[in-house]
């Protein structure tokens, strides 16, 4: 396997570090999920194609126990690929997901910080407008025109 490429390292650094400090703020005190995330980031970028983990193999994962990296051939754009996907992943973690806590009335709280993404629901309150049809009652029937049910044989 060729070593992870060179010109590729800032940038994988910078994915990394965007990733560790995107979990920090979302997961603040939320530790169980924070070292979930920290344990599954770090697993990924020590990887040298920086293929994530299986799902559920973040939590198991103890120092102690050999690992026998998978090796496969990766290319250079795929591997800048992923690190540009990694970045958007954080954006998205920053921006997008939010802690909630319900409390003893049984409402949650959230824990919306400032790099929170909040909308304005402006696209909800005026949709679009339908498309017309020429004829838009063609396939409408008339009280007078409906047409008697079939009589029973007995």
């Amino acid at each position: 396997m060729a070593p992870f490429p060179p010109a590729l390292k800032a940038a994988a650094r910078s994915a990394y570090r965007a990733m560790m400090r995107a979990s920090r703020v979302t997961f603040q005190g939320d530790p169980a999920r924070h070292l979930q995330m920290v344990t599954a980031v770090r697993q990924t970028f020590s990887s040298p194609s920086l293929t994530p983990p299986p799902p559920g193999s973040a939590s198991t994962v103890t120092r102690d126990a050999p690992s026998e990296p998978l090796v496969e051939e990766i290319e250079e754009s795929e591997i800048a690929k992923r690190i540009e996907e990694w970045q958007e992943a954080a954006r998205y973690l920053r921006k997008n997901i939010v802690q909630g806590v319900l409390d003893e009335r049984g409402n949650w709280k959230l824990r919306v910080t400032d790099q929170t993404e909040l909308g304005d629901n402006a696209s909800i309150k005026n949709p679009p407008k339908l498309p017309t049809t020429p004829f838009p009652n063609r396939n409408r029937r008339k009280c007078g025109d409906a047409k008697p049910a079939p009589a029973a044989k007995a």
